[in-house]
């Protein structure tokens, strides 16, 4: 029988699941990389018009919000990897109980079980009144 960590995970699904978050780790660091790169690269381009430079401005904003995104999945990779060092990954932050490998090699950052994940959403989803954003965490008022 394979050797389990965490109670209900195996030894090779955890490895698994590491190699799953830092091949993202990897993708979302290199691409942070290229994005700076042709950045610079657009900023020093001097025979544009204000069409141009307006477009470009625009594309620039998108790419700052997806690069943000990125960002704060990043410190969710970063956060699992640690979990994974201390044995805490695959246990539910809420309830405690595991979270399974199927799961996990969906969504490897889950922090939740899946019925405490739905029911959290669902009372996010039913407050209208100061909703608080899970991904910027600052308080929505209507």
């Amino acid at each position: 029988m394979a050797k389990r960590l965490n109670g209900h995970l195996k030894k090779a699904e955890i490895s698994t699941l590491k190699l799953l978050l830092e091949n993202e780790k990897e993708r979302i660091l290199s691409s942070s990389t290229e994005k700076k790169a042709e950045y610079l690269k657009s900023i020093d381009d001097k025979n544009k018009d204000d069409v141009d430079s307006a477009n470009d401005n625009i594309l620039l904003s998108t790419d700052m919000r997806f690069s943000n995104r990125e960002m704060l999945f990043l410190k969710k990779i970063n956060s699992a990897l640690s979990r994974i060092e201390t044995e805490e990954f695959g246990m539910c932050e809420d309830c405690g109980a595991p979270i399974s490998y199927v799961r996990l090699k969906a969504r490897p950052t889950s922090e939740m079980c899946i019925v405490c994940k739905e029911e959290s959403e669902m009372q996010e989803n039913q407050s209208f009144y100061n909703r608080r954003s899970k991904s910027l965490g600052q308080t929505v008022t209507f």
